[in-house]
């Protein structure tokens, strides 16, 4: 199977259930004690108290199922490309659809440069995120929802139309922000299905490798369900019974000429300048539990990294 070309035509590929039952009872208890007391939703794998439990997370990205796909894009693209940070752990991520609707691309802020757009309409970019998804996708949330074949048509000559098709998108947006109230009362599924727009429904324990341009957002927690859960106001966070917690594990994958146009994008960010020494931060960190894969890393960034810091 030519995963390269499933991933250049859907924008993402289903890696099924690289952790078993077992595991995935394991990975989450140790998640809820790391997440215990800690008033955050997201931690990063070097900051980690529990260091077997960083080295175990490592482990999921060298999954031989994941690893087969990986190495597939590789050859697809001609690309030296590699798993990436930020490597980071989310616990209850979500979004309100009371104050926000989700919808984004990764790659939107580098949309505003030139010199971003010259990377990333080349027929060869190279950049997704990969998430492994500890629970299914329900009524609460668990996995993401994309608007399909949203990562094409990424070429000068086609940005008007990669604009027209984004006008059901516009419409939606307008309605949540000026009908709020409206928005909340009608059916999700309408909006979905007007859009275009797909949930997907991994096995839990299973990853996702998606395109950087796909248009994309976590899987909101049903409408019928907003009396069950108590979402902090102004923040992509909600409170939920222990067995409806939502565990997800990122990082990235690509080669060095998407990095240099994330990074390009990032720097000129006032909240975003140290991205580079986070990435470097995390590197480091990897190179004391996994010697090869902070090889592959490293020749990945190195050249981008002499450049932005």
């Amino acid at each position: 199977m030519n995963f390269g070309k499933i991933f250049k035509k859907k924008g993402y590929l289903i890696v099924d259930q690289i952790l078993n039952e077992n595991q995935l009872k394991e990975l989450r208890a140790d998640l809820s004690k790391e997440f215990n007391d800690r008033k955050t939703f997201g931690i990063f794998l070097h900051q980690l108290k529990n260091k077997s439990l960083a080295l175990k997370i490592l482990s999921l990205f060298k999954n031989d199922k994941l690893k087969t796909q990986l190495n597939s894009l590789k050859e697809y693209y001609g690309k030296n490309a590699s798993l990436l940070p930020r490597f980071e752990i989310v616990k209850n991520y979500h979004v309100n659809l009371k104050e926000n609707h989700g919808w984004h691309r990764d790659c939107g802020g580098e949309l505003k440069y030139k010199y971003c757009k010259n990377i990333l309409y080349n027929k060869k970019y190279l950049f997704s995120k990969v998430g492994i998804y500890l629970q299914e996708n329900n009524d609460y949330g668990g996995s993401i929802d994309i608007i399909k074949n949203s990562h094409l048509y990424f070429s000068s000559f086609l940005s008007i139309y990669r604009k027209f098709k984004a006008i059901p998108l516009r419409f939606v947006m307008l309605i949540h922000s000026k009908l709020n109230r409206l928005y909340n009362l009608m059916s999700e599924s309408l909006f979905m299905f007007f859009l275009n727009a797909e949930k997907l429904l991994p096995k839990k324990g299973s990853a996702i490798i998606f395109d950087t341009r796909l248009i994309h957002r976590g899987s909101p927690i049903s409408k019928k369900k907003y009396n069950e859960v108590k979402f902090n106001k102004g923040t992509y966070q909600a409170s939920l019974e222990e067995k409806n917690n939502k565990y997800t594990i990122y990082c990235h994958f690509g080669s060095s000429e998407s990095v240099d146009s994330l990074m390009y994008d990032l720097t000129k960010r006032q909240n975003n300048k140290d991205e580079m020494h986070l990435w470097i931060e995390q590197l480091n960190f990897i190179s004391s539990l996994d010697k090869e894969l902070y090889v592959e890393i490293n020749q990945v960034i190195k050249p981008i990294s002499e450049k932005y810091l």
